[in-house]
C-alpha cells in the first residue's frame, strides 16, 4: 500500500520541526503548514490521508478549521492538537469536528507515534472497506443483469447441509 501523506498545521514552526524530526523515520509523507490558509491550498493540491492540527492558530482556530475539513474532505482523518486543557474543546472537537484523536501539549513522542500508527491502521480498514463495498455493489450489478437475461438464475436450492440442490 502506499505511503500515508500526513499534513501537520500549527503557526509554532518550532513545533514543525520538532514533529518532523519525530515523525521522519515512520515512513510517512509529511508536509507542514502554518495556517489554515495554506493547509487548504496543501489539501487542494496533495492527496492528504490526515490531518493534524493546532487548536490556537491566527485567523481561525482549529476546531473550526477541522469542521470546515470534515465537511468538505470527510475521508481525511483528522488529529487535534493543544497547549488548552479544556474538556469542552475535546468533545466539540470529537463531537462537531468529528476529530480522531485529541493530543495535549507537550506530547510523548511514544505515544504521538502509536496514536498515528493506529489512525493510519484506522484508515487502512476504512479504505479495504470501502474497496471491498464496491466490490460488492459491482458483482451484484452484474448478478442483476444475469437475473434479467436468465430469469431465476440467482435463486439457489441447498439441502439441509448446505450443499447445492440441482434439478
Amino acid at each position: 500500500m502506499d505511503k500515508f501523506s500526513i499534513l501537520i498545521v500549527d503557526d509554532d514552526k518550532n513545533l514543525l520541526l520538532s514533529l518532523k524530526r519525530a515523525l521522519r523515520n515512520e515512513g510517512y509523507l509529511l508536509h507542514f503548514a502554518t495556517g489554515a490558509r495554506a493547509a487548504q491550498k496543501t489539501i487542494k493540491n496533495t492527496h492528504i490521508d490526515m490531518v493534524i492540527s493546532d487548536y490556537q492558530m491566527p485567523g481561525t482556530n482549529g476546531l473550526h478549521f477541522l469542521q470546515g475539513l470534515k465537511d468538505s474532505n470527510p475521508e481525511i482523518l483528522t488529529i487535534m492538537m493543544t497547549g488548552v486543557e479544556d474538556v469542552n474543546i475535546a468533545a466539540r472537537a470529537i463531537n462537531e469536528a468529528g476529530v480522531y484523536k485529541f493530543i495535549i501539549k507537550p506530547w510523548s513522542n511514544e505515544d504521538l507515534k502509536i496514536t498515528i500508527r493506529r489512525a493510519v491502521e484506522s484508515l487502512r480498514v476504512i479504505k479495504e472497506r470501502d474497496h471491498l463495498l464496491r466490490k460488492i455493489k459491482t458483482r451484484d450489478a452484474a448478478l442483476q443483469k444475469l437475473e434479467k437475461r436468465y430469469p431465476g438464475i440467482s435463486n439457489v436450492v441447498r439441502d439441509e447441509e448446505g450443499c447445492i440442490i440441482s434439478n
